[in-house]
């Protein structure tokens, strides 16, 4: 069972033929199309939706519509229904275009869908009407964040509008000082008296007098839902004692007035169907034992008693949630605790029967039925894994914790996996550290029947050591355990692990950490660990071994490991890692002056390759080849059919803007890049900005400023040891040779970056760095029988000296060298 989607949260409310035809509105709107986002914010009642709906109506033209709901406070399940809405409006293939980037809940790969969702919106041409009702329900900050960036870069034929009770979390400031947002309040959402007057007649309602009319309208103040209970009530004496149950006294008057001169029966429809988010006919029948549902639902309709008939393939109505508010307040009034609770379960009990599992969890949640809530979750925890939407269980299971509930392992072992993929390792560690104290009272992973999540959970925690800079021989000795007991089968072996739903290289990724590069004895080790068995992290660790060995220029190595890499993608049919392993054998073909292979090879690729952003990765890839061979033109029109705000296309883009002599304009965009990348704590592309920063400046002519440049990247490089970036810009290589030359000449800035790597990194040049500036006469003693092979206490005896001060001298050559073992300081020598 996938998860549902309601086709009636993305259909466009029905308008009632009686409704207000608000013209003046409508002006507004038509004035204001050419800006981004359109906002209409006012209490409950004053007729936001209606507007709406009527007003884009009438525009003919494409409408994208979600009517958003708290349950929506997930980002995979937010977009997803934007997409689905976009898709069905402009009857294109949107959603299947972007559904492989709905995996993840990565802050970047967001990022990247709300690109590769303007780059759609960029080929369309038709205007497109985007509505999100009841925005101001949506709490969750990444969902904002991605509607700012979503907003902000907004094509003109396309245009956004939000609902909301209440102010809401997205630069509106901003908006108004560059005029892209037109705003709607209360104040003119309100109905004048000539609108009121309309609305009374259009309604068949005869009023007294004019000052009856004019006494309602002041008192309302024109809020749209009060003259609507006005209308409603059966009271004679309402109208002139109006006054008297204004907008504070709502719910009192909707029972009094409204709800109360209903007959028993349809009380009775009302209260027992206000749990439902919608009021499907059949449902409906079902919770309340009638046969007319239907019926009933359309009668109230037409008496406009706050009831809304949602478009769709089959009737489908809502409550105002003004309504629907109110009336659950009067449900828990009326009946006891135990019965509200045992209607709430029968209402979750329908919802999940229907295969509407969300609502139904959320209900169940909501009146505090957490075994209820407990039991479905796990029954569906691996569907809504492989939608994505990790967010909402995680919100699930904070909620089952915050109210005390003993989660079971299962739910609390994925939420470690759903905290360590999104860097939140403070809810990992407070997971994890449960586990492990459930562990020593109940001895849950030496139990049977927990023998696969146990498995798992090791896996896990080994792998948390490892991303969190742990120690490495705790994480060793939990996977030679776990490969001498044998892989444990479970219902999540066929789950495919998202290590890579978008980035062109894998050390963008977090099980790349980033591009903080380890040791390469750390390195060997961790690849080590993951290769004792075969599953799609040890593919990985191939993956990540290969750009790692290419980064530190041991192209044989990374030959290899990328070839390896390649056929456990094959095997494992995962663009995540064949993709970065394809680009990265085209740049070992560049550095081999195999650029016409590297051309073919991708060309080839790209022809296989079935997921749109990969081809387009691949196209940006091309871009960069013809900008090597000199074809700005090629490189430009697979730029411009690629164009995204993306780290691996703005700095191709920047290369090009260098190749046409624009150095300016590419300085401008590496800035932009290298930016957001330290923002990110991206360290391999805030090295490969900075060195196109360095040429940048000194195409300008700030040659002191590129050297200085030059010299914080080599710095922020050293502990990662940074190689191939610097030697694959060929255009830095003059300018790295005149950094070493300074550097004989004056040492202090030599102090703060590594030896080892500054006489690594200059092996491809003629010049050396001398070691007697760096080592006392003392220590180039102890350094040349070091370097001879000789002992430490050979070493003692032949300069006089304890072997414990030899040990010191060692440990002094060591850090100054910038290396942590004796086989690197003799390399280092024969270097």
């Amino acid at each position: 069972m996938s998860v549902l989607l309601l086709s009636s949260k993305t259909n466009v409310p029905h308008s009632m033929s009686e409704a207000v035809e608000r013209t003046r509105l409508y002006d507004t709107f038509s004035n204001n199309t050419l800006k981004k986002v359109t906002i209409l914010r006012a209490p409950a009642g004053y007729g936001k939706t209606t507007l709406l709906s009527q007003w884009l109506k009438q525009t003919k033209e494409q409408i994208a519509w979600v009517s958003v709901d708290p349950a929506d406070n997930d980002p995979i399940r937010y977009w997803t229904y934007v997409v689905h809405a976009v898709a069905h409006a402009s009857q294109s293939e949107l959603d299947k275009v972007l559904k492989p980037l709905f995996q993840s809940q990565d802050v970047a790969t967001f990022e990247f869908l709300i690109d590769a969702l303007l780059h759609e919106f960029n080929a369309m041409e038709a205007t497109l009407h985007i509505v999100m009702d009841d925005y101001h329900l949506i709490e969750n900050t990444l969902i904002h964040q991605m509607m700012t960036q979503f907003i902000e870069q907004l094509p003109e034929h396309v245009h956004v509008y939000l609902t909301t009770r209440t102010a809401l979390p997205l630069p509106i400031a901003k908006w108004r000082a560059k005029q892209w947002v037109c705003e709607f309040n209360t104040d003119q959402l309100r109905f004048t008296h000539q609108e009121a007057k309309q609305f009374y007649a259009m309604k068949n309602l005869t009023l007294h007098n004019q000052e009856t009319l004019q006494l309602i309208v002041e008192r309302t103040e024109g809020w749209i839902a009060g003259l609507l209970l006005a209308s409603l009530s059966t009271n004679p004496e309402s109208e002139r004692h109006w006054h008297m149950q204004a907008q504070p006294y709502v719910s009192e008057f909707l029972l009094q007035e409204i709800i109360t001169t209903l007959s028993p029966p349809t009380q009775e429809f009302l209260l027992r169907t206000s749990l439902l988010n919608e009021l499907e006919p059949s449902i409906c029948n079902k919770l309340t034992q009638r046969i007319d549902s239907y019926e009933l639902l359309g009668e109230l309709e037409e008496k406009g008693l706050f009831i809304v008939r949602l478009q769709s393939t089959k009737p489908v109505f809502r409550y105002h949630h003004l309504f629907a508010e109110v009336l659950q307040s009067e449900f828990k009034r009326r009946y006891s605790v135990q019965q509200v609770t045992k209607f709430a379960s029968d209402t979750a009990t329908l919802l999940h029967d229907i295969g509407d599992f969300i609502s139904a969890i959320e209900l169940a949640l909501q009146h505090d039925l957490f075994e209820l809530a407990d039991l479905w979750i796990t029954e569906h925890l691996v569907e809504l894994y492989l939608a994505g939407q990790t967010a909402t269980f995680m919100r699930w299971l904070h909620q089952l914790r915050s109210d005390s509930y003993t989660v079971p392992y299962e739910m609390l072992v994925m939420g470690v996996i759903t905290s360590l993929s999104t860097l939140d390792i403070d809810v990992a560690s407070s997971l994890m550290q449960e586990l492990e104290i459930r562990q020593h009272t109940e001895q849950w992973m030496d139990k049977k029947e927990n023998e696969a999540i146990a498995y798992i959970y090791e896996t896990v925690k080994a792998y948390a050591i490892i991303s969190t800079g742990g120690d490495l021989q705790i994480a060793k000795e939990i996977i030679q355990k776990q490969h001498t007991k044998g892989a444990v089968p479970s219902r999540w072996d066929e789950v495919p692990m998202q290590y890579n739903i978008f980035e062109y290289k894998l050390l963008r990724t977090s099980i790349g950490s980033k591009g903080k590069l380890p040791t390469m004895e750390d390195g060997t080790a961790i690849a080590n660990f993951f290769r004792e068995t075969t599953t799609i992290i040890t593919a990985f660790s191939y993956g990540v071994s290969a750009e790692s060995l290419y980064e530190r220029n041991l192209l044989d190595l990374a030959k290899k490991e990328v070839e390896l890499a390649i056929q456990y993608g094959h095997q494992y049919s995962d663009p995540g890692l064949l993709i970065p392993m394809y680009l990265l054998k085209a740049k070992i073909y560049i550095t081999e002056k195999q650029l016409i292979s590297a051309q073919a090879m991708l060309m080839q690729v790209k022809d296989v390759v079935k997921e749109k952003h990969w081809v387009m990765t691949l196209r940006i890839m091309q871009a960069y080849c013809y900008v090597l061979a000199g074809d700005s033109k090629s490189a430009e029109m697979e730029l411009l059919a690629t164009k995204t705000k993306q780290p691996f296309w703005m700095l191709v883009y920047a290369r090009l803007l260098l190749l046409k002599e624009q150095p300016e304009d590419a300085l401008m965009i590496v800035i932009q890049t290298k930016t957001k990348a330290q923002q990110d704590h991206q360290v391999a592309t805030i090295m490969e900005a900075s060195v196109l920063e360095v040429i940048c400046h000194n195409r300008i002519g700030n040659t002191d400023v590129a050297l200085n440049i030059l010299h914080e990247a080599l710095e922020q490089a050293a502990p990662y040891f940074y190689i191939r970036t610097f030697l694959d810009e060929t255009e830095i290589h003059p300018l790295l040779e005149r950094y070493f030359k300074q550097l004989q000449v004056d040492g202090s800035k030599r102090k703060s970056i590594s030896l080892y790597y500054l006489q690594q990194l200059q092996i491809t040049y003629s010049t050396n760095i001398e070691l007697d500036n760096i080592l006392t006469p003392r220590e180039q003693e102890v350094f040349n029988l070091l370097a001879e092979g000789v002992t430490n206490r050979e070493i003692a005896e032949q300069l006089d000296l304890s072997e414990g001060t030899v040990r010191v001298y060692l440990s002094t050559i060591y850090s100054k060298l910038g290396v942590k073992s004796r086989t690197k300081a003799i390399l280092f020598k024969k270097q």
